[in-house]
């Protein structure tokens, strides 16, 4: 049995063996948030310094919280260790949670450069998806345009239409709807309602378009159609932040 010593602080010496962290590795699976899961992953990086996995797992906890410089102290080690695994769970937490675009965007085209013959998901979510919204968050249009387009292109060639993320017709929508292009906004927004009808965020943004086209009629429409879908089914939520384009009731309560 291989077998690692630490030194705790009573002086006494803790043997880390395997039957030990046998006995811990059940934490983790009940909840990553105790003091329990983080001492498995302390104890077992202890044994075995040079386990990625360890690493990016021990920093999820961290980052849910929002205790992002302990979590990105294991997080990048676990990135050195093995960037094609870890690339994209950083970029998903620079882009969701540390709204750092630029960092989330450089993350997400190094994986893509040394992934081109299968790109990897992103924390579960399409590479080209996750690039294109850091392009629309940095304002970058026409890149946004075509890597969320790319996205929704490549998904449904290999999977289906239906197989795509909601959110990539929207923020396609958004980025139209920011190059002006309202009427192909709108085409793209009644895209994604036909795909998911109770999807409350485009109708939401589909009158924005109208409104922006002077066509207050059917921006009314949109809105309440958007009131009615909203107090019936809310709109997507992440419980550990704030999606891009979230909408909220005091959104709905605005004049055009």
């Amino acid at each position: 049995m291989i077998t690692c010593k630490v030194q705790a602080q009573n002086t006494q010496t803790l043997e880390i063996t395997d039957k030990l962290l046998d006995s811990l590795s059940i934490y983790p699976q009940l909840s990553q948030l105790t003091i329990q899961s983080d001492l498995y992953y302390q104890l077992f990086l202890e044994k075995y310094p040079n386990t990625h996995e360890a690493y990016m797992s021990r920093s999820v906890p961290y980052n849910k919280t929002g205790e992002h410089a302990i979590g990105f102290a294991m997080l990048n080690r676990a990135v050195e260790l093995a960037p094609i695994e870890n690339l994209g769970y950083r970029a998903f937490v620079k882009l969701y949670m540390m709204h750092d675009y630029e960092g989330a965007l450089q993350d997400g085209l190094r994986l893509d450069s040394i992934t081109s013959y299968a790109k990897p998901g992103v924390w579960g979510e399409d590479m080209d998806m996750v690039i294109g919204l850091c392009y629309l968050q940095l304002n970058d249009l026409k890149n946004a345009r075509l890597r969320l387009s790319n996205s929704i292109n490549e998904v449904t060639k290999k999977n289906g239409k239906e197989w795509n993320s909601p959110r990539v017709f929207l923020y396609l929508g958004i980025t139209l709807m920011k190059e002006k292009a309202y009427p192909e906004a709108i085409q793209v927004l009644d895209e994604l309602i036909q795909m998911n009808p109770n999807y409350s965020e485009a109708y939401y943004y589909k009158a924005q378009c109208y409104s922006a086209l002077k066509d207050l009629k059917n921006a009314e429409v949109s809105i309440e159609k958007c009131k009615s879908v909203y107090g019936k089914y809310g709109a997507e939520r992440n419980p550990y932040f704030e999606l891009p384009y979230q909408i909220y009731p005091s959104f709905l309560s605005k004049g055009l």
